[in-house]
Parts: structure tokens; C-alpha cells; sequence
């Protein structure tokens, strides 16, 4: 404490010695020196609370994305379920029957369909293919044939996985057509009936 006092004391008697100018100036420059420690606290802690500032404002940004991306998801989950109901309420026609029925619509005849079945991953229901070959058809006649096979009586169960057309090098107004068509269904036991 005696240190204290004695450089106090030390700072007193030089501040006594110096004139007025003199002892005006020492207190400019001890003011400019807080100033400048102050306005340099000042300064972090407004560059601290800008970076906090940003990273909640990017959190914000974060949440709001996920909160679409819920959205999304929510919305996802609702039509899968609503097709794995469509799925098992469907009528339990055959995809051969319907294929020949709509083909019989158009004017044309089937021949050679062969069907493939295959577990559907991670799921409990069958995907049962069809592939379709057509020699001739006119694009009319096709577009017809597309339209019947998915339309109303499909309920969305059955629908053209692959089409691959060309047109015929003899007749460039005719097409050759394949196509795949598939329909899910559900496990024998549940609402859909045949598998």
C-alpha cells in the first residue's frame, strides 16, 4: 500500500510541477487513451454480437429449411400411403386381361406377353410386369393404347414403366412400339384381393 501511495503521491507532485498547458495536455491524452480502450471494448463487443447475430440468423435459415423439407417429407409420406391403399383396394383384375381388353379397344391384337414378378424392396407388395411388343401401330392408335392402360379402371395401380418407340424404316407413318407395363400388388390376405 505504501507503493501505491508513494507513486500517487509521485504522480501528484508532477502534475504540481508541470504547468497549466502542460497538466491540459496530460489529461487530453489520458482521456484519448480511455477513449480509445473503450471504443475498442466497444468495438469487440459490437463484432462479437454481429457474429452471434449471423449465426443465429443461418440457425433461423436452417430451421426454416427444415421445416420445408418436413413440409416435403409429410406431404411424401401422405401419397405413399395413399397408393399403398389404392394398391390393396384394387380390383383384383389381371394385368394380361387388362392389357388384352384395352388392346381389343384400339383394334389391335397381343401376342407374346410374358409376365415377371418381383418383391418390391422394403416393402410388402409385388410388382408384376408385362412386357408388350407391337410390329405396327400408328401414333393415334398408340396414344389410345397408353391412355386406356393407365386410365380410370388402373386406379393408378398400373401404369407404363418403359416405352421405347421407333419408326418403321418401310413405313416411316407406322411406329414399332415396346412397352412395359407394371401393376402392384398386395400380399395375398389384405385388402387386394388375387397377387
Amino acid at each position: 500500500m505504501s507503493d501505491n501511495t508513494t507513486q500517487g503521491s509521485a504522480v501528484g507532485r508532477a502534475l504540481q510541477k508541470m504547468t497549466d498547458r502542460e497538466r491540459k495536455l496530460v489529461f487530453v491524452m489520458v482521456g484519448a487513451i480511455a477513449l480509445f480502450i473503450l471504443g475498442g471494448a466497444a468495438m469487440a463487443t459490437s463484432s462479437f454480437l454481429a457474429s452471434r447475430e449471423k449465426r443465429i440468423r443461418l440457425r433461423r435459415d436452417e430451421i426454416a429449411q427444415i421445416e420445408t423439407l418436413r413440409i416435403g417429407y409429410d406431404a411424401a409420406v401422405a401419397r405413399d400411403h395413399a397408393a399403398e391403399a389404392r394398391i390393396k383396394t384394387a380390383s383384383a383384375t389381371s394385368l394380361f386381361s387388362l392389357l388384352q381388353k384395352s388392346a381389343a379397344e384400339v383394334g389391335l391384337a397381343l401376342s407374346d406377353l410374358n409376365e415377371r414378378r418381383l418383391p418390391v424392396k422394403d416393402s410388402e407388395f409385388t410388382e408384376v410386369t408385362v412386357d408388350v411388343n407391337l410390329k405396327e401401330i400408328g401414333v393415334d392408335k398408340l396414344v389410345t393404347l397408353l391412355e386406356k392402360i393407365e386410365g380410370r379402371s388402373a386406379d393408378g395401380v398400373v401404369k407404363v414403366t418403359k416405352l421405347k418407340v421407333k419408326t418403321k424404316f418401310d413405313n416411316p407413318e407406322m411406329l414399332e412400339a415396346s412397352l412395359m407395363v407394371s401393376a402392384w400388388k398386395a400380399p395375398a390376405g389384405t385388402d387386394g384381393g388375387k397377387p
